[in-house]
C-alpha cells in the first residue's frame, strides 16, 4: 500500500465498495484510476484529490444511504489507541453506567485543550458524538467561517479537497467512534452520520445507537 495518505485511502474505499457492494459497482467507482499519476508531486496529489472527488459523487448516485454508509465506516484508516480502548473498558465496567463513563471523558482534556474522547452525549438508547476540533488552537482565533472549517476537520483527504467533497465522505471516521464504542461495550454496533460540516452544520456529529440493555433502567 502506498504510503500516500490519500492513495492508501483510496485503496482501502475501493476495497470495501467491493466488498459490500459487488465487484461491478467498484468497477464503475473506479473507472479513470487507472491514469491516475503516482503521488510524487503536488500536482499529482492534486489530480488525485479531484479524482476521490468525482468517485465519491458517482458512488452516491450507484449506492443507497445505508450501504454507503457501511462502506465508509468500514473505510476508517486510523486504528483507534488499544491502550485507551481497554482504559475507557475497564472503567466503564468499574462504574456500570454510560453516563457516567461519558462524564469521565470529558475530563480529559489532552486533545489541544478540549476532550480526547470528543463531546459524546447519550439520548436514549444513541450516543451523539460531536467531533472537537482538528486544531482546536487555530479555530479558537479563526476570523471567518473558512477558517473555522478548516481548523475543525479532521480528515486529510476532505482537506486536500479544500473541503469541496461530497460529505458522504464524512461517514469515514465514524469507523473511529465505532472501534472506541465496539471495544467498550464488547457488542457489535452501529453509527451514522447526523451532522457534517460539509453538509453546512457548525459541526460533525455521529450516533452510535446502542443496546438498551446498556442503558439505566432500559
Amino acid at each position: 500500500m502506498s504510503r500516500d495518505f490519500q492513495t492508501s485511502w483510496m485503496e482501502i474505499f475501493l476495497q470495501r465498495v467491493e466488498e459490500i457492494a459487488g465487484q461491478e459497482i467498484r468497477e464503475k467507482v473506479e473507472e479513470g484510476k487507472e491514469n491516475l499519476p503516482l503521488p510524487n508531486t503536488a500536482k499529482a496529489k492534486k489530480e488525485i484529490s479531484k479524482w476521490i472527488t468525482q468517485a465519491i459523487e458517482k458512488f452516491d448516485t450507484l449506492v443507497d444511504e445505508n450501504k454507503r454508509n457501511d462502506i465508509l465506516v468500514a473505510t476508517c484508516p486510523h486504528t483507534y489507541p488499544k491502550k485507551r480502548i481497554r482504559e475507557m473498558k475497564t472503567l466503564f465496567q468499574q462504574l456500570g453506567s454510560i453516563d457516567k463513563l461519558i462524564e469521565e471523558m470529558l475530563k480529559d482534556t489532552s486533545w489541544g485543550g478540549v476532550p480526547y474522547y470528543d463531546y459524546p452525549e447519550r439520548v436514549g438508547t444513541f450516543i451523539h458524538i460531536t467531533k472537537v476540533p482538528f486544531n482546536p488552537k487555530a479555530h479558537r482565533v479563526a476570523q471567518t467561517e473558512q477558517e473555522k472549517r478548516n481548523a475543525y476537520c479532521h480528515c486529510p483527504v476532505v482537506r486536500k479537497a479544500n473541503l469541496e467533497i461530497s460529505p458522504t465522505i464524512c461517514c469515514c471516521s465514524g469507523g473511529w467512534d465505532r472501534q472506541l464504542w465496539e471495544g467498550i461495550l464488547g457488542e457489535p454496533l452501529r453509527v451514522g452520520l447526523t451532522k457534517s460540516i460539509l453538509k453546512g452544520d457548525d459541526c460533525c456529529v455521529h450516533t452510535v445507537e446502542i443496546p438498551a440493555h446498556f442503558v439505566e433502567g432500559g
